[in-house]
């Protein structure tokens, strides 16, 4: 038996790795992939999906909304960076909640759900849905998966440009097998190339299972976005060089590495560092 399925998330990198983690699975076609509520609604009633796997924060509404306009319900696992929407995505009959960064075999665990629940017909019972609201709110993705960090709430900033009051204290990277928390004053800079992110410290280019829209949102002040792939520890900018379309930052690397300056995000940097 064959389940048709379709992936919506704002974030190209996030649909990516979720098409890579559902390619392991020959029993889920992908049938389409949208980045915003009205496209994710079209996109279900057109093509009638099985399993849907929806983002919750997203252009134009979040994933509640597109599971208000669809005509088709297919069964949904909701994919987010938040803890906080958990109850209101089992109070829609979801089939499971993954928290970002997710494992490979949490992932696969979501799929062996949707598998049984769409061969039995039936939704997960309610011993299993407390289960996994117990798990998301010890902040337990499943064994062997990444430590998560308290994303309930937005950081807010703390005065004198320190790092965000309630942001988190470490960041999940992978080196080799293992996952490696690093401190945020560690990373120089994150980067994206292609549909992966990477940390950058004084000594190694380490894999980072979120996106830089992401990490943004988390790290807060201590962080800025200095253009579309790449986010820079304020900290740790050595130099600014002003020019046409921006410009570009000098990091405070043992290279000093040239990094790109949008030229909209350089007139933002100008209200948090003058010049």
């Amino acid at each position: 038996m064959t389940f048709r399925a379709v992936i919506v998330d704002d974030e190209k990198p996030a649909r990516d790795r979720l098409r890579r983690l559902l390619g392991e699975h020959a029993d889920f076609d992908l049938v389409g992939e949208a980045a915003d509520a009205a496209s994710a609604a079209a996109l279900i009633d057109r093509e009638r999906p099985d399993v849907a796997f929806l983002d919750v924060q997203m252009p134009e509404g979040d994933g509640f909304e597109v599971l208000r306009r669809i005509r088709h319900r297919p069964r949904v696992i909701f994919t987010t960076a938040y803890d906080r929407y958990a109850v209101p995505a089992f109070e829609v009959n979801s089939l499971d909640y993954l928290l970002k960064p997710f494992s490979r075999e949490r992932f696969a665990a979501a799929i062996e759900r949707a598998r049984t629940a769409l061969a039995s017909g039936t939704a997960p019972a309610p011993a299993e849905i407390l289960r996994l609201l117990e798990e998301i709110k010890a902040g337990i993705a499943a064994p062997g998966a990444p430590t998560r960090p308290d994303l309930s709430a937005p950081p807010r900033v703390a005065p004198s440009g320190a790092a965000p009051v309630g942001a988190p204290r470490r960041i999940p990277v992978r080196r080799a097998a293992k996952i490696v928390l690093l401190d945020p004053d560690e990373i120089l800079w994150f980067e994206a190339e292609e549909t992966v992110v990477f940390a950058r410290t004084a000594d190694a280019r380490l894999l980072v299972e979120r996106t830089l829209n992401e990490l943004e949102e988390m790290l807060g002040a201590a962080f800025f976005r200095a253009h579309r792939s790449c986010l820079v520890n304020v900290s740790r900018i050595a130099e600014i060089l002003p020019g046409e379309g921006g410009g570009r930052i000098v990091m405070k690397d043992p290279q000093k590495t040239v990094l790109p300056l949008s030229r909209r995000q350089a007139r933002l940097l100008r209200d948090i560092i003058p010049w």
